[in-house]
């Protein structure tokens, strides 16, 4: 049973256990709950993946990615998010460690490179929209699984930069609370892997 001495509060409202250890030690009913929503989670982007290699398989023709998208643009962002792990790792272990200063530094880099992806995803819609041709929704199957695909993990990402820029603000955010965060968070950057490899690498031949 905790008491009101059983946790303290760090500088940023970090609370920890009485015990020394960060509060998100151990398998808490958070992380058990977050890993279980992740599971069901990439069922999603399982499907999406899958479908899109149906469809170009089976398609008598399929556009080369290259030609259509920003490749170049598109590794930036892929940068940005294999840093971004890097960051929320380092936020982590700063909570655990009751070093605030850097735990706040750290998460605040992480909204940055998450919200610096979601501009270059913002630029990329605009720049294929409005391009010669256009590229929209309805232009073709590359085009409608395109905007599926990348658009699926674009809400993924935009909802851990909610989640994340929440627990910065909040007053008396949880060690615990920035650590299944974190599985969120990781779980979307390994998710943006995949899609990068397949829909913007893959040759067509």
């Amino acid at each position: 049973m905790s008491t009101p001495a059983a946790n303290a509060a760090t500088p940023l409202g970090l609370e920890t256990d009485a015990g020394g250890g960060a509060a998100g030690e151990g398998a808490s009913s958070g992380k058990i709950g977050m890993w279980m929503f992740l599971a069901t989670d990439a069922m999603g982007f399982a499907g999406l993946l899958i479908a899109y290699a149906l469809l170009r398989v089976h398609a008598d023709q399929w556009p080369d990615a290259q030609e259509r998208l920003a490749v170049r643009q598109a590794a930036a962002m892929t940068a940005m998010l294999v840093t971004s792990s890097f960051t929320m790792t380092m936020a982590v272990r700063a909570a655990r460690a009751h070093r605030a200063t850097a735990r706040a530094a750290w998460h605040a880099a992480t909204i940055l490179l998450g919200a610096g992806f979601l501009g270059g995803q913002v630029i990329e819609y605009d720049h294929l929209a409005t391009g010669a041709p256009p590229m929209r929704i309805g232009t073709d199957v590359f085009a409608s699984t395109f905007y599926a695909v990348t658009g699926y993990h674009g809400l993924h990402v935009l909802a851990g930069v909610l989640i994340l820029l929440g627990l910065l603000l909040a007053p008396r955010a949880r060690a615990r609370s920035l650590e299944v965060a974190a599985i969120f968070w990781h779980f979307v950057d390994l998710a943006w892997i995949p899609i990068f490899s397949f829909v913007y690498l893959l040759p067509t031949s």
